[in-house]
């Protein structure tokens, strides 16, 4: 796996910029209207109107997705990657949990309708694969026996948390808590057979993105201790809390040294996906009663936050993806000053709306994906000094990107959960 690795240490102290202003940018009203606005729109193009599972593409355009018969052939890869059913329960999951905060900061009967929708969706995601405690991909809207079971990590993590924090909300019946606990059980059961790792329904067959979460590294502990945790608080079984215990204590609790600000933080070498840690860690400080351990857990994601607002991009690891030819034309018309961003607000402040004219995807992955997961990051970190800080940004953002002419699922529904957040958290800080 390849990281970016902290080359500082010590606990984040972030002043809010003068550049920013110290109120919000937005009035009540214009926050809900835009918010909501951003999440009806994504799901009328995403959600499937019957099972309400969320899709790597608008509906619309499900005749040029792959077909249930490659899927069944497992094409175009065992593991779904451009089949556009491959990340249903990271969608799902992701968008429930940002619901769930929305609808407990000010609640709303529209937020409790979608959030419920997102947990029948999950239930569906978790029923059309036989084998038990295997979370798939997919399955094909058309098709419900056609789904991938080389899953992953980032599927298995979001869908615990997701029941986890579902089961732990006002909204759950005492039927569902039940089967939370059924289906997390299951799922637990299974990986800790192997070792917590993801195998696909043969037991045998590592999955793409499958590694075992047992190392003692930052990027592995902050995978394994929220998961086994979130397992707990979605079953209340003391077997996953003693497992919890454990592996904290395993080598003079390195694990728990581990999840300590310092130059060992590691965030995923993907410059886009480093927010599904912060998704995880925010799980956990939520779960969290004890005071000095969420402090511990919300240095981290402040830590983890400042890393990607500050990192270059495209970087060495998401580089080799294209060619050289490609970087060195957008760096050219977009004026980079180099052949990397330097950070989240040099890629964002560049951003004109005449770049999405661009095909291909790339220009809108450097300029709007990329900046986004790092203000993804900055509300999953809950620290107030950096949401105050780059709040104006993230509603800039919000509301000056036509996302009509965004075709990556990713992007949307990073929106509406993005906008969510930030809807959740200034319901829980008026002022």
């Amino acid at each position: 796996m390849c990281v970016i690795r902290a080359v500082w240490f010590g606990v984040i102290v972030l002043a809010a910029s003068a550049s920013h202003a110290a109120s919000a940018p937005f009035t009540r009203s214009e926050l809900r209207t835009h918010t909501f606005e951003l999440a009806k729109k994504y799901f009328e193009q995403f959600q499937h109107p019957k099972t309400f599972v969320l899709y790597g593409a608008k509906l619309s355009t499900k005749e040029n997705w792959t077909t249930p018969e490659e899927i069944k052939s497992r094409k175009p890869e065992p593991w779904g990657y451009g089949s556009r059913i491959a990340d249903t329960a990271l969608h799902c999951g992701h968008t429930l949990v940002a619901l769930l905060d929305a609808h407990d900061a000010a609640p709303d009967p529209y937020l409790r309708r979608k959030t419920e929708e997102l947990y029948s969706a999950l239930k569906f995601i978790g029923g059309v694969c036989p084998v038990e405690g295997l979370v798939p991909r997919g399955p094909h809207p058309d098709d419900h026996s056609a789904y991938y079971d080389d899953s992953s990590m980032d599927q298995h993590t979001t869908y615990i948390i997701a029941l986890a924090r579902y089961t732990n909300s006002d909204l759950a019946t005492t039927k569902d808590k039940q089967w939370i606990a059924q289906k997390l059980d299951a799922i637990g059961r299974r990986l800790e057979k192997y070792d917590f790792s993801i195998r696909a329904a043969d037991g045998v067959t590592q999955s793409h993105v499958g590694f075992s979460w047992r190392g003692f590294r930052n990027n592995h502990v902050s995978i394994l201790i929220p998961t086994v945790y979130a397992l707990y608080k979605g079953t209340g079984d003391e077997h996953w809390l003693k497992l919890h215990d454990h592996f904290l204590a395993e080598r003079d609790r390195l694990r728990w040294q581990l999840l300590h600000t310092g130059d060992h933080v590691e965030l995923n070498g993907h410059p886009i996906y480093a927010n599904q840690s912060g998704f995880r860690l925010n799980a956990y400080l939520h779960f969290l009663e004890d005071t000095e351990k969420r402090a511990v857990i919300s240095d981290l994601l402040a830590q983890s936050a400042k890393m990607q607002l500050d990192r270059d991009f495209p970087g060495s690891f998401y580089r080799k993806f294209h060619s050289e030819e490609d970087w060195t034309a957008l760096a050219d018309k977009y004026n980079w000053d180099g052949s990397e961003l330097p950070g989240a607000e040099a890629a964002w402040s560049r951003f004109r709306p005449e770049m999405l004219d661009d095909k291909g995807g790339l220009t809108a992955l450097a300029h709007v994906r990329f900046p986004l997961g790092g203000y993804h990051l900055v509300l999953m970190s809950e620290r107030a000094e950096l949401i105050r800080r780059d709040l104006p940004t993230i509603w800039k953002m919000l509301t000056t990107v036509d996302l009509q002419e965004i075709s990556a699922a990713e992007t949307h529904y990073l929106f509406t959960t993005v906008a969510l957040h930030a809807y959740a958290y200034y319901h829980r800080h008026p002022n």
